[in-house]
C-alpha cells in the first residue's frame, strides 16, 4: 500500500500580505518543488539528508547529493513563490510527513 506523502509550506514573517496573495505564492511554491522531483520518494529523500545535514551530522556521498538537490530545488521554488510579491524578511517553511 502506497502512502502520499503531505508536504506543507508556509510562508512565514509576512505580515499585512493579503490572505490570498499569500496562499497563491504558498502553492507556486509547491508547484515547481513537486516539478524538481517528480517522484514523491525522492522529494522525501532529499528532504530529509537536506534536514540531516543541517544539523551537522555525518552524512553519506549519496546523502550530500540529495541535500544539494533539495537546495536547488528550493531556491527554484522560493524564486517562483515570491515572484510578484514584495515583502521583507518573509521565507518558506517547509514540513513533510
Amino acid at each position: 500500500m502506497e502512502v502520499a506523502i503531505v508536504i506543507e509550506v508556509t510562508l512565514q514573517d509576512c505580515d499585512g500580505i493579503d490572505v490570498v496573495l499569500k496562499e497563491r505564492a504558498e502553492a507556486r511554491f509547491i508547484r515547481e518543488i513537486e516539478r524538481c522531483f517528480p517522484e514523491e520518494q525522492g522529494m522525501l529523500d532529499a528532504w530529509r539528508a537536506f534536514m540531516d545535514a543541517s544539523e551537522g551530522g555525518e552524512i553519506t556521498p549519496e546523502q550530500e547529493r540529495l541535500a544539494r538537490s533539495w537546495l536547488k530545488a528550493f531556491d527554484k521554488a522560493r524564486q517562483a513563490g515570491f515572484q510578484g510579491i514584495s515583502v521583507e524578511e518573509a521565507y518558506f517553511d517547509v514540513s513533510m510527513g
